[in-house]
């Protein structure tokens, strides 16, 4: 396998399953020294404890991995979640959860990143989806975080690009994971 990214320090939110697990994989085949970050162990990569439902605190995140490995070159943010609720029936609870999960999260990891991706040239990428361009039914919090995280892609893009911080976001569409069931 290619080693483009030997040498490199990326953290991946999210893991241990899905597009998560499979990004996390393919950054260590490729040469990267892998931390993960959710709630629970990992088994299979360096393991960050974090709760995203508290947005706050996810930037022990950044933190931890500097610390461990002396600095950061990729942030992947990938952690998510998705219900499926019609606006009339989703709890304010149920709606704050999902953007503090899939758009406070990353902007606070990234707020966290940004001095240590300035410094290494890094690379933020964030996973949107598919249904942060368009929609589908009852996925109203989940389409809202989605196109929020897009937008936030393009303004640390145009703002952090001149610092040579690369940011970009994939869009996948629907995918065989935990998240989908």
């Amino acid at each position: 396998m290619d080693t483009r990214f030997g040498g490199k320090i990326a953290l991946v939110t999210g893991g241990r399953s899905g597009i998560g697990l499979a990004t996390a994989r393919r950054l260590r085949d490729e040469g990267a020294r892998v931390f993960t970050a959710q709630r629970g162990e990992d088994r299979e990569f360096e393991a960050i404890s974090v709760d995203f439902t508290a947005p706050t605190k996810a930037a022990h995140a950044i933190k931890a991995v500097v610390e461990r490995a002396g600095r950061l070159d990729v942030l992947v943010n990938n952690a998510g979640v998705m219900q499926e609720a019609l606006v009339e029936d989703m709890s304010l609870a149920d709606w704050e959860r999902t953007i503090a999960i899939n758009l406070t999260t990353p902007f606070v990891l990234i707020k966290a990143a940004m001095p240590h991706l300035r410094s290494t040239g890094g690379a933020i990428v964030n996973v949107g989806s598919i249904e942060g361009l368009g929609s589908n039914p009852k996925h109203a919090a989940y389409c809202a975080s989605k196109a929020g995280l897009h937008g936030l892609t393009r303004a640390v893009a145009i703002d952090h690009g001149a610092e040579g911080v690369r940011c970009n976001a994939v869009a996948p569409g629907w995918i065989d994971t935990d998240l989908n069931l």
